[in-house]
């Protein structure tokens, strides 16, 4: 249920800039979250997503070159906010046999199942890199702070960006491996310890779901008029 929620989220990203829809779709993701057990989580997302509203808008009082320029980043950072904010939870309280489980039962093609299941496990562990290696970073005397980005880009970009690349390009490889050895390049029937079962409250966030991305590509369409 996550991933047909995620593929909805993804082909309504930069649909027609319907306010109202979007506070909705950024709603019940955070109902979502909530429903998770991580209503902290949903509130920080929830206030940053205000955040970056009110500065888009407070961006067009002075209008310029570069405020326009900052008010079409902030816009694109909105349309795919309801993605991080959705996969952010999924990664979270997804375990990767549930996952696997899930996707076996809809008949995904193995390799894209194996490949689902790796990028589950990886951004989670990208994140955890970049926190370690920030830290490393401040114990050298590298604080990574606003400052230091302005002043020293280069140096920051050499001690954040490459030891980073080079441990996920090893990470990736470790969570490659990992999947071959439980077998899931098999061919072979594979049975599954979890016992999936939609619940009501899946159906409703999905058929809720489903109504705001039809309404989203309904404007696109031209069906009606907003």
């Amino acid at each position: 249920m996550s991933v047909a929620i995620l593929v909805l989220l993804n082909a309504i990203a930069f649909s027609p800039n319907t306010m109202g829809a979007h506070f909705v779709m950024v709603g019940l993701c955070a109902v979502v979250c909530v429903w998770c057990g991580r209503a902290a989580s949903a509130a920080r997302w929830c206030a940053v997503y205000a955040a970056v509203t009110a500065v888009g808008y407070l961006s067009l009082l002075a209008p310029s070159s570069a405020s326009a320029s900052f008010a079409v980043i902030l816009v694109v950072v909105r349309c795919v906010f309801c993605i991080g904010m959705f996969a952010s939870n999924m990664t979270a309280t997804t375990r990767v046999g549930e996952l696997a489980c899930a996707l076996q039962r809809v008949h995904l093609p193995r390799h894209a199942i194996i490949a689902l299941c790796v990028a589950l496990r990886f951004f989670p562990t990208m994140t955890a890199e970049f926190a370690s290696v920030v830290e490393a970073m401040r114990v050298r005397g590298v604080p990574l702070g606003v400052r230091m980005v302005m002043t020293h880009p280069v140096r920051v970009m050499e001690g954040l960006l490459v030891p980073v690349m080079s441990r996920l390009a090893i990470v990736a490889d470790e969570l490659g491996n990992a999947a071959t050895v439980r077998g899931m390049d098999s061919s072979r029937p594979r049975t599954s310890y979890y016992d999936l079962r939609l619940r009501a409250m899946d159906w409703i966030m999905l058929a809720a779901f489903s109504a705001v991305a039809a309404f989203l590509l309904g404007v696109r369409m031209g069906w009606w008029f907003v």
